[in-house]
């Protein structure tokens, strides 16, 4: 999808601008068109920091604090647009105010709640409209967003425990490279001078290590650059279907880390599962809005199959079973839950599950991947000094000299 800047007019003669996401210029003129506003013009714009993926989103916590604030207002009794009237005059301009202002005017225009999130779907979670348009069917928003809420909390606090876990191991890596450059760029051209000076020879460590040395002084400033340009292109290129796809496999690669890629995924599912199953979400509707929910970009393409198989008469057990690689358990345990008419309970057996044992990943993580990262740094500054100490073997010759 491309950014497109559009110039309209209001029935009431004034004229506004709008940035707006979409496939094409013509599908944006027909949905302001649609919303009752005449089209000066649509003009496509290059939006970087889109194209590298640093889109400006709505912050999660943030989001939160507003769905907590607004399931009380609702809960209160008051009307959805005078309780997004009191929220917005307590706000400051941001992005979610941006966000919850350009709701407001689309409720005003006779479209409900779920209909006004549905156009802002890479700003929220992507099964945030459906799990409200299934509230506003049962009658049950207030339940609803409690739910949301509480979820949304897992996540948060799951993702808050990895980027804790990982932080300590990648401060060590980043003070092992800076040692290592310092030594090799710096101390060892100094310390070695004396030796080539003199006229002795230098043992095969130490030439190799110096070689290492002097290629890092030559090629540098042409290492750093050509670095930010690889990290620029591989950022683009993630932000492509094919990207996301190598990135994913590259993850899944990874030890710990692909175990741990690929229970948050399931946990995510299975939560999304019971949150619309609760909501009065239909089985293959639920599916098809749960692809869209998980981060994983294979996952989801699996789970896009599922909804198929669904539709054309398949068990959910047969459907996961067939087109995905989930833990065998999953589908075990969904099948109880058909069997037995307790879906929603078992989607939550499943979750639990899958929480119990990233919390044992995270901790094998802490206890593992930092000591071990400790080590190898260790042996490799280790080696490096022993190179640059050991023709002090020859030290009295050198002075002799």
């Amino acid at each position: 999808m491309a950014n497109f800047k559009v110039k309209l007019g209001s029935g009431d003669g004034s004229v506004l601008y709008r940035t707006i996401h979409g496939q094409s210029a013509a599908e944006v003129m027909q949905h302001f068109q649609r919303e009752g506003y005449y089209v000066f013009s649509v003009v496509k714009t290059l939006d970087l920091a889109n194209l590298m993926g640093f889109q400006k989103r709505i912050p999660r916590p943030k989001f939160i604090l507003f769905n907590r604030e607004f399931r009380g207002l609702v809960k209160a009794g008051l009307p959805i647009v005078e309780g997004l009237d009191i929220l917005l005059r307590r706000m400051r301009p941001s992005p979610i105010q941006a966000l919850i202002s350009e709701v407001r005017e689309q409720l005003t225009k006779g479209r409900s709640l779920s209909q006004a999130f549905q156009s802002f779907g890479k700003l929220v979670p992507s099964y945030y409209p459906a799990l409200l348009h299934a509230g506003e069917q049962s009658g049950n928003l207030v339940e609803v967003l409690d739910r949301f809420i509480d979820q949304e909390e897992r996540f948060r606090k799951t993702r808050k425990k990895f980027v804790q876990t990982m932080t300590y191991p990648l401060l060590l890596l980043l003070v092992g490279l800076a040692s290592m450059f310092i030594i090799l760029t710096r101390a060892l051209p100094q310390f070695t001078s004396m030796y080539t000076e003199a006229g002795k020879d230098l043992p095969t460590v130490t030439q190799i290590v110096v070689t290492i040395s002097n290629f890092f002084q030559t090629y540098s400033l042409h290492l750093l650059i050509g670095g930010l340009l690889f990290l620029v292109l591989g950022q683009i290129y993630s932000q492509t279907q094919a990207g996301q796809l190598a990135r994913e496999r590259l993850v899944r690669r990874i030890p710990f880390i692909g175990v741990l890629w690929t229970l948050q995924n399931q946990n995510i599912f299975a939560r999304t599962m019971r949150l619309l199953l609760d909501g009065g979400v239909p089985v293959p509707q639920a599916v098809a809005n749960a692809s869209t929910a998980v981060p994983s970009k294979v996952f989801g393409m699996e789970l896009g199959a599922v909804h198929q198989a669904l539709t054309r008469g398949e068990s959910l057990q047969e459907s996961l079973e067939t087109h995905t690689k989930l833990d065998p358990m999953v589908a075990e345990v969904v099948g109880v839950g058909e069997a037995t008419g307790t879906l929603g309970e078992m989607f939550t057996y499943v979750a639990e599950h899958g929480e119990e044992k990233t919390e044992d990943v995270l901790e094998n993580i802490s206890n593992l991947i930092a000591p071990l990262v400790l080590l190898i740094i260790g042996l490799i500054i280790a080696f490096v000094v022993v190179a640059m100490y050991l023709p002090m073997f020859g030290t009295y010759d050198v002075i002799g000299a």
